[in-house]
């Protein structure tokens, strides 16, 4: 089966990713990126915003540099936009919006990449695909009929994918196993998993799980940093 899913990913070059709503499955869905990146593909990221703890495995600029389409998102539901306009300088962009009707909350905005049809959808820890667009589907409705690489560890994963590797291990093993990578960022992203998946190495704990730990250690991934950040250094 790993094999396959190889197979579709050397065959994809455009390729979303969409991450359920756990820490773990974030933590994963950020690696996947990172690797993929590192292997030329054009990778996306459908998800509206990192929660704060997971602020510090956010891409940089370096990472996120291509597709060159970036779009903000507003339904006409919630306002009506009658002029935009932006300012720029060295040090940032502000992109101003004037409301002829309504209010815009932070809630209400999409972010996301102006792209052609994907060649593969990856999700991770992701139980109900269809549910997890329903609120998106304005502006991701393309993603529904591509296919969909599944990739989770829960017994309630409706099995919704072309390729679903649905196994009751760590995601960080599905992923490491899928999509190995050599960069700190992505070992990071790992090891953040690891470390939620065993709640700070008091459950699920196994010879494996430590194994995979000292892996993710030795790529530079930094355990305090992620305990400091996750946990508030408890």
């Amino acid at each position: 089966m790993i094999t396959s899913m190889e197979q579709i990913i050397s065959d994809s070059k455009n390729i979303y990713l969409i991450p359920g709503n756990s820490t773990e499955a974030i933590s994963c869905t950020l690696a996947l990126f990172y690797s993929l990146k590192e292997i030329g593909k054009n990778v996306n990221l459908v998800m509206e915003g990192l929660p704060d703890n997971l602020k510090f495995l956010s891409p940089s600029l370096d990472f996120i540099s291509y597709p060159k389409n970036f779009v903000i998102s507003i339904p006409e539901s919630v306002a009506k936009v009658n002029q935009v306009y932006y300012e720029k300088n060295p040090d940032n962009l502000k992109i101003h919006l004037s409301l002829e009707s309504g209010n815009i909350k932070k809630d209400n905005i999409s972010l996301y990449f102006s792209e052609a049809k994907p060649d593969l959808v990856i999700a991770v820890g992701v139980q109900n695909y269809a549910n997890v667009l329903a609120e998106k589907l304005d502006q991701f409705a393309f993603l529904m009929d591509s296919p969909i690489l599944n990739i989770d560890n829960s017994p309630e994963n409706k099995k919704f994918g072309k390729i679903n590797i649905v196994e009751s291990n760590p995601l960080a093993k599905l992923v490491a196993n899928l999509a190995p990578c050599a960069k700190k960022e992505y070992a990071t992203c790992l090891l953040t998993a690891v470390v939620v998946y065993t709640d700070n190495f008091k459950k699920n704990i196994t010879s494996e799980v430590f194994q995979m730990a000292a892996d993710f250690m030795k790529k530079e991934a930094n355990l305090e940093e992620i305990i400091q950040n996750i946990y508030g250094g408890s």
